[in-house]
């Protein structure tokens, strides 16, 4: 077994006495060679430690300071520390998570601190850990955990979006009472023959059919508006790209959240499918639709495989032929390559094209042989993927709010 280096010195002391007292014939230092082993003697109970509260803030956005509060009581002898751990994203910058005390009987300790996390997650932070020893520090030090009622969710702030390129798109169900556009004007493609109820343009009756059913029947049309949104978020291995706090992903979920609120708040239909885990959210409007966008974000990673973009959009055809969604892909186009999904889009609705835009990320970087035959690929890859659809060029080191608020390039 391992000595400490106090019991070391307490031996070793204990040794030198009584080795000198005997080569001197010095009994008193013989006997004074036992004190340094009583100490070693001591019995030793270990502290125990229990919870009393524990108040730790639920919900923050990143880099936003929380406050946590944690009171335990120690009883037994001798000394003890007591730590909160944290992950390795968060900053202290007030208090401390660790504290150190002498317990005599009973005492209270209370840990109280506020810590700063850098990066977006659902962390737990149910573990007190604690380690103690007798009060001359002579016997081993006993190790133990206690588990408290502390999880915390970090969230990326929503960016205020105001505009969204000038993009309309169609949707329609076969459900009629969920396809309602809330704004828009009824377009060229016909729909079905219904009765006239008050409200219907008499241009739309439909004479033959009125004279057939002895009733005044009317034409309806798709309306045209803004109706659904199709998000497809491409969390594939290679947009682990940069650090683990900013890299592709990470901007990937920003513009997502982002995008996902201001559809939402603008009474869209909102889907997502996030590539590489085969995850789908099914489209509904509504904060609650955006509260479960956000938080099956909020638990996205960088996926262990790849996913082809066009093969995530098979998975998601039964969505996009219901609904006629505005389709957004968020992705790096030098390694994804949407084209060929942007093509399989064009042919899912037989009477007109679906809306297609790719918010292309890039980051600037300084400039190296490697990167410069990069930024050539993903130039060229725009270049394609314009003659199909919509493109924003996206520096994620720039806000995504005031790059959205550019008008997208056209076709």
């Amino acid at each position: 077994m391992r000595l400490r280096k106090i019991s070391s010195i307490l031996i070793k002391t204990s040794l030198f006495l009584a080795l000198t007292g005997v080569f001197l014939v010095a009994y008193e230092l013989v006997a004074l060679s036992l004190f340094p082993m009583l100490f070693l003697l001591i019995p030793y109970i270990p502290c125990k430690l229990k919870v009393i509260n524990a108040t730790i803030d639920d919900r923050k956005y990143v880099n936003e300071p929380f406050q946590a509060s944690i009171t335990l009581v120690a009883t037994g002898l001798g000394l003890i520390r007591v730590q909160h751990p944290l992950p390795e994203f968060f900053e202290i910058v007030e208090g401390s998570n660790t504290i150190q005390d002498f317990v005599i009987g009973r005492k209270l300790i209370t840990i109280s601190y506020r810590a700063n996390p850098s990066k977006r997650g659902l962390y737990d932070l149910n573990r007190v850990t604690y380690q103690t020893e007798n009060p001359l520090m002579t016997g081993k030090k006993v190790y133990s955990e206690i588990e408290i009622d502390a999880v915390l969710e970090v969230k990326q702030r929503i960016q205020k979006i105001l505009k969204v390129g000038n993009v309309r798109g169609i949707a329609k169900s076969p459900v009629p009472d969920i396809d309602i556009s809330r704004i828009g004007v009824p377009g060229t493609d016909f729909r079905e023959i219904k009765e006239y109820a008050p409200g219907d343009a008499m241009k739309s009756v439909n004479w033959k059919a009125t004279a057939r059913k002895n009733s005044l029947m009317v034409n309806k049309f798709e309306v045209e508006g803004k109706k659904s949104v199709w998000i497809f978020l491409d969390a594939n291995r290679y947009m682990s790209y940069g650090t683990e706090i900013k890299n592709y992903l990470e901007a990937g979920i920003e513009a997502a959240n982002s995008l996902t609120y201001y559809f939402t708040s603008k009474g869209y239909r909102v889907g997502l499918y996030v590539i590489g885990h085969n995850l789908s959210v099914y489209p509904d409007t509504g904060k609650r639709q955006f509260q479960r966008i956000s938080d099956t974000l909020l638990k996205v990673e960088v996926s262990d495989k790849i996913e082809p973009i066009d093969r995530a959009l098979e998975s998601s055809k039964g969505f996009l032929i219901t609904y006629k969604p505005l389709v957004i892909f968020i992705t790096r186009v030098e390694y994804s390559r949407p084209l060929k999904a942007i093509l399989k889009i064009s042919k899912i609705s037989k009477r007109r094209k679906l809306p297609v835009e790719v918010i292309a990320l890039r980051q600037e970087e300084e400039v190296e042989l490697a990167t410069v035959v990069m930024n050539a690929l993903h130039n060229s890859m725009i270049a394609r993927i314009r003659t199909r659809a919509r493109v924003l060029d996206w520096n994620i080191n720039q806000p995504i709010s005031s790059v959205l608020l550019k008008e997208i390039s056209g076709r």
